[in-house]
């Protein structure tokens, strides 16, 4: 294997390291914000009774404003357990769709761009190829002429010396043979030199495609590992979304923008972080979504088995990027 090969694919295994790691630390935060919602949890269940009360009623009238302007919003095409996972995490799920978007596209155009790179690096390298054939040849030709011509000059003499060849009568036409020898070697010689640059020029060239090919590979990985990332994420970390409430997604970000309008949500949402950050709660915003948790037991166990079910999702899912983490060290 050659020592660019051998770099290229420890480039790309230590990419696909960082790919790993990236979605551990992405399993690993949202564990952490469902061990916080289920601590939560918990801190509400040990309230005594005056504090429970406390907590009951401010939950309770922002379900109530919360409620009444949502149907008014929605007009009842939709209800709120459709509604409330999406308005949850609405802007997270917006960037990622974007951002999945963009990179689509990013991917479309370099694969363009590698097209045209691979097909030219190719016709270079045939170029490559004839102009070092080229210069072999001149090389070849040149070499030849020059042993004729010392052959010549050894045989001229050997005749003058042991011949007795009567070399001054014939003076000027050696040395018009001469002149025109050393001449033609010179154009050989310079035709030899340029077949040299020729070929280091076409090198050159074949080289430095092949570093632009590299790096538009490089960012093509790069590309594709962020797609990965996305695409991951939207199966496993949001795969309690169910396919009828991404089909309502569009409208349930209208209706979303309604509310955001809703002075009277706001101000009741304003007194409820308040009291739930009187009893340490930690994802006091996550509340705001599932008021009715922290009063109704049945609300409050459904929303327990859901976040246990996808704290076990994202447990598995994090277990078998760290196992591909080691095998890709182990491979290095």
């Amino acid at each position: 294997m050659n020592t660019k090969k051998r770099l290229s694919e420890d480039i790309q295994n230590t990419k696909e390291i960082l790919l790993e790691e990236r979605l551990v630390t992405l399993y690993e935060d949202e564990i952490a914000h469902l061990l916080a919602r289920k601590d939560d949890l918990e801190k509400v269940g040990r309230l005594n009774e005056e504090e429970a009360k406390e907590v009951e009623e401010a939950a309770r009238l922002y379900n109530r404003v919360f409620a009444r302007n949502f149907y008014e919003t929605s007009g009842g095409r939709i209800t709120d357990e459709e509604f409330l996972p999406l308005w949850e995490r609405e802007d997270e799920l917006k960037k990622g769709l974007q951002k999945i978007q963009s990179l689509e596209g990013e991917k479309k155009q370099l694969e363009k761009e590698m097209d045209i790179v691979i097909e030219e690096e190719a016709d270079l390298i045939q170029m490559t190829k004839r102009a070092e054939e080229k210069r072999v040849n001149q090389k070849a030709v040149f070499r030849s002429f020059v042993i004729m011509a010392f052959a010549a000059l050894i045989f001229f003499v050997a005749a003058v010396l042991y011949f007795e060849f009567p070399i001054r009568e014939y003076v000027w036409p050696a040395v018009a043979a001469v002149l025109v020898v050393i001449l033609f070697l010179v154009i050989l010689y310079h035709i030899q030199k340029k077949a040299v640059e020729s070929e280091k020029l076409y090198r050159m060239m074949s080289n430095h495609k092949f570093n632009s090919k590299c790096r538009l590979e490089s960012d093509y990985q790069n590309i594709g590992n962020d797609l990965k990332y996305y695409y991951e994420k939207f199966e496993v970390l949001f795969g309690y979304i169910s396919e009828e409430q991404w089909k309502l997604f569009e409208f349930c970000a209208k209706v979303s923008a309604g509310l955001k309008f809703c002075g009277e949500i706001e101000e009741k949402a304003k007194e409820l972080r308040q009291v739930l950050d009187k009893y340490h709660l930690e994802e006091i915003d996550a509340w705001l979504y599932y008021p009715k948790a922290l009063y109704e037991i049945p609300k409050r166990i459904q929303c327990l088995e859901r976040l246990n079910y996808r704290q076990n999702i994202c447990e598995q899912a994090m277990v078998k990027h760290e196992r591909e983490i080691n095998q890709n060290r182990n491979n290095e």
